[in-house]
């Protein structure tokens, strides 16, 4: 059972984001989240046409490495771009906690990366079906839920320097640590590159590689006991990451 207090806390935490999905109705914010899934599918389907055990591979490949990170920067910097349309408002002077409403959109927001992830593992797996593929769906499916965690501390991140620079500088980050993730995953360093962690922990459920080429038995990077770690250090970079911003924007004050 819950303490007076943290029940109040969580009501007022869902309270808020219950606030910030409201603020993105009828909004491209909103309408992003099933477009860049949407265009992941159509893109494999025309890059895969005519090829055999392909199309879900393709799919993923590319909504891991590129378009999910990409659509989290637009998201992150539409979201920043109207706090500042109304001069942070909500963030200094409601009653409410600076942090509880920052904490509202980085909630949001890991919401919308699992509801993309989601279809993206509907139309992969569908697809895939149709059109034949290796990657499992039971796997794809776990691969849902660490991606999601994995990339949850790009949220922070992406709201700090759409905020702070702007949405060309968040794209050029988006693209840089992308890159990088790619080029240290199949390493032994993935560790100390954050990126690198979804890419390298999705290989032994989707058994695909960082390349985008499938996995072949008894390739190093099937084994399955990097999940934990990367999760945990996913996990503590979402927090140093979520830390860092909130108290940023405690401190924030009418201009």
């Amino acid at each position: 059972m819950l303490s007076g207090e943290t029940e109040r806390l969580v009501i007022a935490v869902i309270d808020i984001v219950k606030a910030e999905y409201q603020k993105t109705k009828r909004s491209m914010r909103r309408n992003l989240i099933w477009a860049f899934p949407v265009i992941t599918l159509a893109l494999a389907f025309i890059l895969t046409l005519g090829m055999t055990d392909a199309y879900a591979e393709s799919v993923w490949n590319w909504w891991y490495t590129l378009l999910l990170p990409g659509m989290l920067a637009i998201i992150c910097h539409l979201t920043m771009a109207q706090e500042k349309k109304t001069n942070y408002y909500h963030l200094t002077t409601l009653p409410v906690s600076k942090r509880k409403l920052m904490t509202g959109k980085i909630i949001w927001l890991g919401c919308a990366i699992l509801l993309a992830n989601s279809i993206v593992f509907v139309g992969a797996s569908l697809g895939g079906l149709l059109l034949t593929t290796r990657v499992p769906i039971g796997g794809a499916a776990i691969g849902v839920l660490l991606l999601t965690v994995t990339q949850l501390w790009e949220i922070p991140v992406f709201l700090f320097f759409s905020e702070r620079f702007g949405m060309i500088a968040e794209l050029l980050l988006s693209l840089f640590v992308t890159v990088g993730g790619i080029i240290i995953a199949p390493t032994e360093k993935w560790y100390f590159v954050v990126s690198a962690i979804p890419m390298r922990i999705l290989c032994p459920y989707l058994r695909i590689l960082p390349n985008g080429l499938p996995a072949e038995v008894g390739n190093p990077l099937l084994d399955r006991g990097v999940v934990i770690p990367g999760i945990c250090l996913s996990v503590l970079w979402f927090i140093l990451a979520s830390v860092l911003v909130l108290n940023r924007f405690e401190k924030r004050e009418v201009n």
